[in-house]
């Protein structure tokens, strides 16, 4: 494959329990398809608000998340009923079919929650 470059981005798409459209930066079909998705984006405006609704998906997922500054970054993290503080850098690994959902608690400008999807994995 040649090299190649997408500009029209972020590609928002529906994605169940979630309650606006979810901006991706790489989908499973981009440069002659793709093993994994990514999704998310800055989360400075999200404090205290929750992008989604309790849900699942079909494939692992890892958060990622990443701010300026050690810290400056607070997600809590529930999946299947269990709560998990992170603060930033982090990464968060929830296995298909994972009842989860986060809250952003903390969010410095440039703080930003990433979901990698690995629609590819073995894992499903």
């Amino acid at each position: 494959m040649d090299t190649a470059t997408r500009l029209d981005l972020p590609l928002f798409r529906e994605i169940p329990g979630h309650h606006a459209p979810t901006p991706f930066y790489l989908t499973d079909d981009m440069f002659g398809g793709l093993s994994f998705e990514l999704a998310g984006g800055e989360i400075s405006d999200k404090v205290g608000k929750p992008v989604a609704e309790p849900h699942t998906h079909e494939v692992p997922e890892i958060y990622l998340l990443l701010s300026p500054n050690p810290g400056g970054g607070v997600i809590e993290v529930v999946a299947d009923g269990r709560h998990h503080m992170l603060a930033s850098p982090a990464t968060f690994f929830i296995p298909a079919g994972t009842v989860h959902h986060f809250v952003t608690r903390k969010a410095e400008p440039g703080t930003y929650c990433l979901g990698l999807l690995l629609t590819g994995s073995t894992q499903r």
